[in-house]
């Protein structure tokens, strides 16, 4: 089992705390918060992995609280965006090692639900970032409720979504290119852009299939949706990873600037393709911010002060 870990900063003594959320449905403050008088405090902070330049991203972000706070990190990730055995492999080490509480991007929103249960009944404080835990799973579970740093995928979704149908001038053939089916990011992603669609009568969607967050996944997904319909005219990936995978598919079958695509995640290389005319659109939902808040309010919560349970981020559709 592999994974990938890294820690950061350390500031100040000793003194260890852990404690539930103590506020729920505040507004919180977006400020930079004033560094912990409290020593050694320790955050367990997980990702799906750095295989993705967006989680790279999502880590600065959480660098720069780090710092701020004069906190102690520790980094962790799987080895692929669908490890999900070991992310809950790493939570249950966190709560062995008693970190003082737990930033985390699930890549399942239900599997997870069972380790961080433990992390609670342990004291030990969570934010969930990036990804959704699922409502119903997390209630079963007897879960508390843990506050949440993201953005909305539904409307990210539609932004893109009504963007290429935009540039379809309302009317053709698209498919969708789905992430991991039954995630709660993939799934409003998927249904925000199938909103979009269901605006333009003269829009079909002639294909949804899942190429689970992956760039090799897209080549054969977008090879196959082209087979199957030679007149496509545009896609939504619900990321840039696979968005360049599909890229290379339209590419390898001569359709290059004849077949639209829009994205999610504003990589680096998908603004370059942007501007090569191979990509149209990619939703911004700035993973930096979502890593400093997440850590910001991991804080806050350990001080026993009040956080949002909801902090979402703004999102933007790059189009140039």
């Amino acid at each position: 089992m592999s994974m990938y870990k890294k820690t950061l900063a350390v500031v100040v003594g000793v003194g260890v705390m852990a404690s539930l959320l103590t506020g729920c449905g505040g507004t919180g403050s977006d400020k930079p918060a004033a560094k912990t008088d409290k020593k050694e405090l320790k955050i367990g902070f997980v990702m799906k992995t750095l295989s993705n330049p967006f989680f790279m991203s999502m880590e600065k972000g959480a660098q720069k609280a780090g710092k701020e706070l004069g906190v102690k990190l520790d980094v962790q990730v799987g080895q692929e965006e669908t490890s999900i055995e070991q992310q809950i492999a790493i939570v249950e080490n966190m709560i062995a090692t008693k970190v003082d509480a737990i930033c985390i991007a699930p890549g399942g929103s239900k599997e997870i639900v069972p380790v961080l249960k433990k992390a609670q009944d342990a004291g030990i404080p969570i934010i969930n970032i990036d990804n959704r835990i699922d409502g119903d799973a997390a209630k079963a579970a007897g879960l508390k409720p843990i506050p949440y740093v993201g953005a909305s995928n539904m409307d990210g979704g539609y932004l893109a979504g009504k963007y290429l149908a935009e540039q379809l001038k309302g009317k053709g053939k698209v498919a969708i290119i789905e992430g991991i089916q039954g995630v709660d990011n993939a799934e409003g992603r998927k249904n925000g852009a199938k909103k979009a669609f269901a605006e333009y009568k003269d829009i079909q969607v002639v294909a949804s299939q899942s190429a689970n967050w992956k760039t090799e996944e897209g080549l054969n997904v977008m090879t196959n949706i082209l087979q199957a319909n030679p007149d496509l005219n545009g896609v939504f990936c619900a990321n840039d990873m696979m968005a360049f995978g599909a890229i290379q598919a339209i590419d390898a079958a001569g359709k290059t600037g004849k077949i639209v695509v829009t994205a999610y995640d504003a990589l680096d290389q998908a603004k370059v393709y942007i501007k090569e005319g191979k990509m149209v659109s990619t939703v911004d939902q700035k993973p930096d911010d979502q890593g400093y808040y997440g850590v910001k309010y991991a804080v806050d919560l350990i001080n026993k002060k009040e956080v949002p349970m909801e902090y979402m981020v703004k999102l933007e559709n790059i189009t140039k």
